[in-house]
């Protein structure tokens, strides 16, 4: 009876190190085929018991290799847990005994292939914010051309949302994945377009309280009285032929000098008004901004834009103005000529649209300005497929130019046709008044009206 309670006690630490070691063993197959989450229910049992790694532990006479943090961050990573499956390798590192193993090598390949899952997440996580910050930028920029429009372009309220919008321009291009950052961004373009929108309105009360001259009157010349028996011989300023005249029967003739005029009333010339800024001006900027735009989107640097930006100055000459553009057009044909980084892109269980891609990216170029290129890529879209939605923003892309243009008749006619086709397709289609411009908001629901 003795001997067999001896028995009893030595067996039990045998049976205490299967259960570890066979937890281990099964987590580790169940990993490699692909079962993930059980697999690390299994390890994570072995860990409880035996949380040390060996490179050389023992279970009776068996020697194996025990490194179920390592195994446990691969199960980690693959169920989409880049940082837990980082602190796992992190403690298998720090006990030592990896680096005794063949699993060593493929650690530094899977520290690299977590790190780029994480960085893709914090990419996709600022999605988001880099459009709403880009989108509150084109809207800034499309109140910044209303401004110039109706000349309040040289105020001090509109230079005030010209700095505004540098700084959100430049907060823009610093964002990278920061998702504060572009929501900074996005704050500091709204308050340059609520500047624009500021510059604009001062502008129209300052024309509507400019008193209209009425044009000046002729006042009549008075003549010098005569007194009885007296002839009055006048002088002009500049000596005229004088008929010849029958003297009247008068003994004595006397010559009266002429008496001073009065001074005619001084007409005053109109006053300059300031000069709003010509279509070519307007179109260089929008081109400064759509390159810079591009740059950002290519990851580049954006100062070979600014240097551009700075040559282009209120009342430059026609010569600055196509110097300027030209010089947009070669960067942007250097940027054709490069060739796109190749990205791997993980497998979707659907292809995507390649509609909706080719509508976004036609919006991406109306946000920054680059209506023409907008314009062009939706009719393009449209001659291939009809869509409510693309007829609604080249009708809205059409409307800005009209906007921007001194004859704009046949741009907002065109405008109200493409709306009214966005219509004919989805009557349900709306303007949200806080994304839009108040003005292209009523336009449409004016279409929408008739």
């Amino acid at each position: 009876m003795k001997r067999a309670a001896l028995l009893l006690l030595l067996a039990l630490p045998a049976i205490a190190a299967e259960k570890w070691s066979d937890a281990y063993n099964r987590g580790v197959d169940l990993i490699r085929a692909g079962k993930y989450q059980p697999g690390a229910q299994a390890l994570q049992h072995a860990i409880e018991e035996v949380p040390e790694e060996n490179a050389t532990a023992r279970v009776r006479d068996q020697i194996f290799t025990y490194t179920p943090h390592f195994w446990l961050g691969i199960a980690r990573l693959n169920l989409g847990d880049p940082d837990g499956a980082l602190r796992e390798w992190k403690i298998s590192e720090d006990q030592g005994a990896v680096q005794n193993t063949p699993y060593y090598a493929q650690l530094r390949d899977l520290i690299g292939r977590a790190n780029s899952q994480k960085q893709q997440r914090a990419e996709s996580a600022a999605v988001p914010s880099r459009q709403e910050a880009n989108a509150a930028i084109g809207r800034a920029i499309s109140a910044q051309a209303e401004a110039m429009t109706a000349g309040g372009d040289h105020s001090d309220t509109y230079h005030a949302a010209l700095r505004k919008l540098a700084e959100a321009k430049d907060t823009n291009a610093k964002g990278g994945i920061d998702v504060r950052t572009y929501k900074r961004a996005a704050d500091i373009a709204e308050e340059a377009r609520a500047l624009f929108v500021a510059a604009t309105d001062e502008a129209k009360k300052q024309k509507a309280a400019r008193p209209v001259k009425p044009p000046p009157v002729a006042q009549p010349i008075a003549q010098p009285k005569v007194a009885p028996g007296e002839i009055v011989i006048p002088f002009d300023d500049v000596p005229q032929p004088k008929p010849a005249r029958t003297p009247a029967p008068v003994p004595v003739t006397q010559t009266v000098p002429p008496q001073p005029q009065p001074a005619q009333a001084e007409v005053k010339k109109p006053e300059i008004q300031p000069e709003t800024a010509s279509k070519d001006f307007v179109n260089a900027q929008l081109a400064i901004q759509a390159y810079r735009r591009r740059l950002i989107a290519m990851k580049l640097s954006v100062a070979e834009a600014q240097k551009i930006e700075r040559q282009l100055k209120p009342g430059s000459d026609a010569k600055t103005i196509r110097r300027v553009l030209d010089e947009v057009a070669a960067k942007e044909r250097e940027l054709d000529a490069r060739k796109p980084p190749v990205v791997a892109v993980a497998p979707s269980p659907s292809p995507p649209d390649p509609t909706r891609a080719q509508l976004e990216s036609a919006y991406r170029a109306f946000a920054a300005g680059d209506l023409a290129s907008s314009d062009r890529a939706l009719t393009e879209l449209i001659a291939a497929k009809e869509s409510a939605e693309a007829y609604l923003l080249r009708g809205c892309a059409r409307y800005t130019q009209a906007m921007l243009s001194r004859n704009g008749d046949s741009l907002l006619a065109s405008a109200a046709a493409d709306m009214q086709s966005a219509l004919r397709l989805n009557a349900e289609l709306q303007l949200d008044a806080a994304a839009w411009s108040p003005k292209l908001v009523a336009f449409f629901d004016k279409v929408k009206g008739k």
